[in-house]
């Protein structure tokens, strides 16, 4: 369980409603990425030490986890070019739903790292 969902863990239906929200992020990426996308961004927070072996990954993958990684603290200085690229590799739809596990990702791991769950009492 992400620190997230454990601090909203006092309130069910909002636990529900991000539990729901995250799914279907989540269900609409490939899980192998879904998984390497987490994987880097727990890396960028120095959560995660296992290093990705991108060398059997496609172009595109590789594209995207180069972004995600970025996302954390460099989120400002993706160019429009690297947006256009992983949209361009997994559809608008695809990237939307990339962006929010990004984003989300980053979310929890920040959690994590300051105890949400123990500062709400969760």
């Amino acid at each position: 369980m992400s620190a997230v969902c454990a601090a909203l863990a006092a309130d069910p239906v909002l636990a529900s409603h991000y539990a729901d929200f995250r799914g279907k992020t989540q269900a609409a990426l490939n899980p192998a990425l879904v998984a390497l996308v987490r994987q880097a961004v727990a890396t960028v927070h120095g959560i995660d030490s296992a290093p990705i072996d991108e060398s059997t990954l496609d172009e595109g993958t590789r594209l995207c986890l180069a972004y995600a990684r970025r996302m954390p603290f460099e989120h400002t200085a993706i160019s429009d070019a690297e947006a256009a690229a992983v949209a361009l590799h997994l559809g608008e739809a695809g990237f939307v739903a990339f962006s929010v596990l990004a984003a989300l990702a980053d979310a929890e791991c920040r959690a994590e790292l300051v105890d949400l769950p123990g500062l709400v009492g969760g």
